[in-house]
């Protein structure tokens, strides 16, 4: 894949079933991705620390991301992937680099898209509304019900949704293909406008598949906390983040499963381009 690249046009279908087949290999593999997925929601915590550990998160993520579609690559082979593929682009100094530019073009872009929502706000704003709004909470949520919300919204999840086109298949395209970070971003965002059929039908997925978890998830807390008072609540607590970590793997799998149909590729393709001893744990 290194070099150029052959995007297929996939279409509505094929996008529905991505998250279905996901879930498919995730149960094919349960007791290795669970593993997986445990480490990456315990690296997740970073996100606690105060000031900087959002950073970080947001950093790092396209190489975590990266480590969990290696570990479905490994599925697709047969192979049992240990919990430490989650750090497997790390010990590959040009994927990792690569990776982390990934993760700072995404931190530009959601700060991007903040600035849009904020200009778009202080345009209807006066200098004694917004300093108002800034010293008080009360300020700030009458100021809020003042404005219109709608155009800033809409420009600002603009900007996200490039972002996020742009760096869907930036992350398997540097890890399976050692593409160049601008290269890899404009390849992606070319790949998903051109296949927006097949992501219309994946939203779809995506979004009744957080609707029906969202659901299940609401009975079964309220049936807790009702029954067990504290403990059902502190359980409930703990269902949420577990099902927050697996709902990320299956994202990540139907990313990596998007990829595989839209550029053609294969588990175990990976063996034959070069650098794989390193990219191995």
């Amino acid at each position: 894949m290194n070099g150029g690249y052959t995007i297929q046009r996939v279409g509505f279908r094929q996008g529905l079933a991505w998250i279905p087949a996901s879930a498919e290999w995730m149960r094919r593999g349960f007791r290795p991705i669970f593993s997986i997925a445990a480490l990456w929601l315990g690296v997740s915590l970073i996100a606690v620390i105060p000031l900087v550990g959002q950073a970080i998160l947001a950093l790092i993520t396209p190489l975590l991301t990266a480590g969990v579609m290696l570990a479905f690559d490994r599925l697709g082979e047969g192979k049992t992937p240990p919990p430490t593929t989650l750090f497997s682009a790390w010990s590959d100094p040009l994927r990792r680099s690569r990776l982390l530019m990934l993760g700072v073009f995404g931190m530009i872009g959601g700060l991007v898209a903040a600035v849009v929502l904020v200009s778009w706000l202080s345009s209807q704003l006066g200098p004694d509304q917004l300093e108002a709004a800034v010293q008080s909470p009360e300020a700030m949520a009458q100021a809020l019900a003042d404005v219109s919300l709608g155009g800033g919204l809409v420009m600002s999840g603009a900007v996200m949704a490039l972002v996020v086109a742009a760096m869907y298949f930036a992350v398997p395209l540097v890890m399976f293909g050692r593409a160049p970070v601008f290269s890899g971003l404009a390849t992606s965002l070319r790949a998903v406008l051109r296949n927006w059929a097949a992501f219309a039908g994946f939203l779809l997925a995506a979004i009744g598949v957080v609707a029906g978890v969202f659901i299940v998830l609401l009975l079964v807390s309220g049936v807790l906390t009702l029954a067990l008072g504290n403990f059902g609540n502190f359980f409930a607590q703990v269902m949420l983040l577990l099902a927050v970590m697996l709902f990320q793997v299956l994202m990540t799998g139907a990313q990596y499963l998007a990829f595989s149909q839209v550029f053609g590729w294969s588990p175990g393709l990976e063996d034959e381009l070069p650098g794989r001893d390193d990219l191995v744990p």
